[in-house]
């Protein structure tokens, strides 16, 4: 049946191509477009209920049939087709009576302007103004109150601030490129995909599909509840508080902030101030092309220095408040904290950590492509990104081939000098020391081998791209090294690779380079983490159908795409009960309904028996 079905559909595009339009052939090529098109939507009832309206027309009987006078231009058509075809629209009719979801509409969201009327703080006129510790209460407060009076609810509405974000981008891409710059030194190819082209390809991917997304996902016949029609309902969350960061400050800052807004939540974004001229650009500039009562910035006015911890006092502040979801992007231990505050309203959050992200490199692998991809991972943004590869553990069979190829890439694709641009800078001074004392007492341990690097100009805030061989005992093995210093380390084997992984916290991140398919899935299958890149690193976060996020130590929860349209959203389960005058037949069955007795028992057993 099914080649036959496959070959027919196939044969009938191709005669209508070819100018050969018959009743039987159009209706092979209408089935052969609805299944096709139902592939891509994932909608598999529709799958279902597509071919049970095909089966009739795989084996056509030799028959003819009677039309009344009425349908005398049917008799143009071979009698042997009309009944097929007429059973598959019979077949897609009794789909949409029973299992099609609704459509949504414009119209059916409630929008109450009343409410700002009295706002005080949240307004055109305040557009970018920046709050004092005292205000950020009734800022709260107001962007809660915007939230319910439904302003973000249609449709239309996200889409216009989405397509303002990104207008945002298209107008300040060199203004970005240079604030990060500022930041971090980071080369401009750097910043362009990072900063600019991923989160503009991000908001562009919820602009085109949000309209679907949207809409009521249909659920499947279930005897238990016929007749109805069921469905799954995304609906906004409400306030979101978004914490930003300063290692990626645009990208890891503005695309959780886009996928609130596309899920139609009010968002409360805190900028981090470490990052001081990119906070600054986007506090100043963002606002003049977002709605207040849909989007606020808080936090840009408090900076961090010698003298102030702007991030601490701020963040301090706003985790007091209730929100109705929290997204929160850096280190574990302030993630622990915006934990322990959310769970005060028992607010979900979605936490964007970090960890030790290991490499394994098989004897399999192309040794001199696993060198380049890995050193240049390592040190892009001069390590300071929470996907990096942070530790190598490479068989004991190539590893003076591998150190040897990463010694060779640090000096070809860097200037190991602190002029050098093609290597970011170290954020700044607390950083610097912390790494410093990394490397010296990594140094000092017995059994370290310095392979590349090690050169620190505490000035320049620049530290040479380094490779060092270590053994797993070394201060460079503990922590998170979130600099550009790249531990390897010597593994028998792959089993002995797993059960490293395995006793150390849950990555963000896994790499492994093999070009033999089953050590892929010994250690893909074997080990937990928040993502996988097989023979190369960091790609498959830039793919927007992918989830990114971490598992254990290295987060909760993930976005990008779809996926962050849905952690902003609550999917709410609807069913549509059937009213029929069947006389409580199977609308309203009356065995389940008191006063039971024995008969009532047995139909309920025989229903639950069929399921």
């Amino acid at each position: 049946v099914v080649y036959s079905c496959c070959f027919k559909m196939t044969s009938s595009i191709t005669h209508i191509l070819n100018g050969s339009a018959d009743a039987l052939t159009v209706a092979f090529a209408c089935t052969f477009s609805v299944i096709f098109l139902s592939l891509f939507s994932k909608k598999h009832m529709y799958i279902i209920w597509s071919v049970v309206g095909l089966l009739p027309i795989l084996y056509l009987p030799d028959y003819t049939i009677p039309l009344p006078e009425c349908c005398g231009f049917l008799r143009e058509v071979d009698p042997p087709y009309v009944v097929p075809v007429g059973f598959f629209a019979f077949v897609m009719a009794l789909y949409h009576l029973f299992c099609a979801s609704p459509r949504r509409s414009e119209n059916h969201y409630i929008v109450d302007e009343s409410c700002f009327e009295d706002f005080t703080l949240v307004s055109e006129e305040n557009k970018g103004r920046e709050y004092s510790l005292e205000e950020m209460g009734q800022v709260v407060d107001e962007m809660r109150r915007s939230f319910n009076s439904g302003l973000t609810r249609p449709i239309e509405k996200r889409l216009q601030q989405l397509k303002c974000l990104y207008q945002f981008f298209k107008d300040h891409t060199e203004d970005i490129e240079k604030a990060v710059a500022a930041d971090l030194h980071r080369p401009d190819v750097e910043i362009a995909i990072y900063e600019v082209s991923i989160p503009m390809a991000d908001i562009k991917t919820m602009i085109n599909n949000l309209d679907e997304w949207t809409q009521p996902e249909e659920v499947g016949f279930h005897l238990l509840s016929f007749p109805s029609k069921q469905f799954i309902q995304p609906e906004p969350l409400g306030l979101s508080f978004v914490i930003g960061t300063w290692n990626y400050p645009v990208q890891l800052t503005l695309v959780p902030v886009a996928a609130a807004i596309a899920a139609g939540n009010t968002v409360i974004l805190k900028l981090s101030n470490i990052s001081s001229h990119t906070a600054r650009l986007i506090a100043e500039e963002l606002p003049k092309y977002m709605d207040p009562r849909v989007f606020q910035i808080v936090g840009a006015n408090y900076p961090v220095n010698a003298t102030m911890d702007g991030d601490y006092l701020v963040g301090t502040e706003l985790l007091k408040h209730r929100y109705d979801i929290i997204f929160f992007t850096g280190s574990v231990a302030v993630g622990k904290v915006v934990m322990k505050a959310a769970a005060n309203y028992l607010t979900p959050v979605v936490l964007e950590l970090g960890g030790k992200n290991p490499v394994y490199i098989d004897s399999s692998a192309n040794i001199d492509l696993a060198a380049k991809r890995t050193v240049w991972a390592r040190m892009f943004n001069a390590g300071q990104q929470c996907i990096a590869p942070d530790y190598v553990l490479c068989h004991r069979d190539v590893i003076d081939a591998f150190t040897a190829r990463c010694k060779h890439y640090c000096e070809t694709m860097y200037d190991n000098t602190p002029e050098c641009k093609n290597i970011g800078r170290i954020v700044n001074k607390r950083r610097m020391d912390v790494l410093k004392k990394t490397l010296a007492d990594t140094l000092s341990h017995e059994g370290t081998k310095l392979i590349h690097g090690g050169r620190v100009h505490e000035d320049e805030m620049y530290i040479s791209p380094t490779v060092m061989q270590v053994t797993l005992d070394s201060a460079l093995m503990q922590e998170e090294t979130f600099g550009p210093i790249l531990a390897v380390t010597q593994v028998d084997n792959v089993n002995e690779a797993v059960s490293i992984i395995n006793a150390r916290e849950k990555p963000l991140a896994l790499y492994v380079f093999t070009s033999d398919s089953d050590v892929e899935k010994l250690v893909v299958n074997n080990t937990s983490s928040g993502g996988v890149t097989v023979n190369s690193c960091l790609y498959h976060v830039g793919h927007p159908g992918l989830p990114f996020g971490g598992v254990g130590n290295s987060g909760m929860g993930s976005y990008h795409g779809k996926h962050g349209f849905d952690a902003f959203s609550h999917m709410k389960p609807v069913m549509q009960k059937s009213v029929m005058n069947d006389f409580g037949l199977l609308s309203d069955p009356f065995f389940l309904y008191p006063p039971y007795n024995k008969t009532k028992r047995m139909l309920v057993d025989a229903l639950l028996s069929t399921m």
